[in-house]
């Protein structure tokens, strides 16, 4: 049987999974459909994952694998499919996963009792998802950016998607008072405005990015998602004054009009957004493994490590990249799944950003 999952959670793609052993490969795709590379490639991985699963497990029907390896040229390349950057696929004896990847990998096959996930979290850690909210004085549009493409998101009839549909008769700008006069000669009408225009479009400012703030707020509790305004700077400084929720973002905006801008304009304007993200991300994951270790839970010793994995008690696993660039061992593959399967984190750190000696170290719950 064959899944294909275009996002999944890790702990519900281990829980997708059968008996080992596992057949693990991940290659890059040739995106010119009538290239024989990706076929070259695959055939190559096919024969190493032979050679490896003779090896490890000779006693076992290899057969079984081997049919379902010899499919993976027409299910992955099939002329009336998109083809992405890079395919994973994780192949058991009755089953196989296909994981379409959004970034380049290099080829690799790896057989083991566990899947080897690692590539597939790399490559995870790399995508930035998050809701971005245009902003203007006016108006705003909601868009949801996941793995580099933007969508805007369709929002129900009554959203305040604009300053008219919010505020209607509540609006202050413009507001007038009419009053008839007579001089005893001659009737007439004078005009008198509650307010200055100026003061009058503060208020409906205000009162306009009041009545966005609450709208999101449910829409966001509802989502989960961090939220990164696109705004001008005395925008965004308004909205952040009204808007108390989490999910905005403080560290990460884009302080320029987002008015009048297609679709790949907003992906260029985002596209730094991705190295501020994983800048904050790893300082995060410094700052936690230093209070990890002053706390004494910040654990490196590898028995201690696979032991506690094994019970629930890793938080977050932080392994330094060198250890995946080439075939991970059993205990690296076993280690990365126990901790995914009791809803751990697992992140892959380049040798600059790792903060540890030792090249894997976790962080225990207790």
């Amino acid at each position: 049987m064959t899944t294909t999952l275009t996002q999944t959670n890790l702990k519900s793609l281990l829980a997708k999974l059968d008996q080992g052993p596992f057949i693990s490969l991940y290659l890059p795709i040739e995106q010119t459909r009538q290239s024989t590379k990706n076929r070259l490639v695959l055939k190559q991985l096919q024969k190493s994952a032979a050679e490896q699963f003779t090896a490890n497990y000779p006693a076992l029907d290899w057969e079984k694998f081997d049919r379902q390896l010899d499919q993976l040229p027409d299910d992955l390349l099939a002329a009336d499919s998109d083809l992405p950057q890079s395919f994973g696929v994780i192949v058991s004896a009755t089953q196989q996963v296909v994981l379409p990847l959004k970034i380049d990998v290099e080829p690799q096959v790896n057989v083991a009792d566990w899947p080897n996930l690692l590539p597939y979290i790399g490559t995870q850690q790399l995508a930035v998802n998050f809701d971005l909210l245009t902003l203007n004085q006016d108006s705003f549009v909601l868009f949801e950016v996941s793995e580099g493409e933007v969508h805007e998101l369709e929002l129900p009839g009554d959203a305040p998607t604009n300053l008219q549909k919010a505020l209607g008769t509540e609006l202050s700008g413009g507001e007038t008072n009419f009053r008839s006069f007579t001089n005893g000669q001659s009737g007439g009408v004078g005009v008198h405005g509650h307010n200055t225009l100026d003061a009058e479009k503060e208020i409906d400012h205000r009162n306009y990015y009041q009545a966005v703030a609450d709208y999101l707020n449910g829409l966001i509790a509802e989502r989960k998602r961090a939220v990164i305004l696109f705004a001008l700077p005395e925008n965004q400084s308004l909205f952040r004054q009204i808007n108390k929720n989490p999910y905005v973002s403080e560290q990460l905006s884009i302080q320029k009009s987002p008015l009048n801008l297609s679709l790949t304009q907003m992906k260029s304007e985002i596209a730094p957004l991705q190295k501020q993200w994983q800048a904050g991300l790893v300082a995060i994951l410094q700052d936690r493994y230093d209070a990890a270790r002053s706390q004494q839970l910040a654990l490196s010793d590898r028995t201690e490590i696979l032991e506690a994995a094994r019970m629930g008690r890793i938080d977050t696993l932080l392994i330094n990249r060198s250890e995946v660039l080439t075939a991970p061992s059993d205990w690296l593959l076993e280690l990365s799944d126990q901790v995914l399967q009791y809803q751990g984190r697992v992140r892959i750190l380049p040798e600059d950003d790792y903060p540890a000696t030792e090249p894997v170290v976790a962080i225990a719950r207790y």
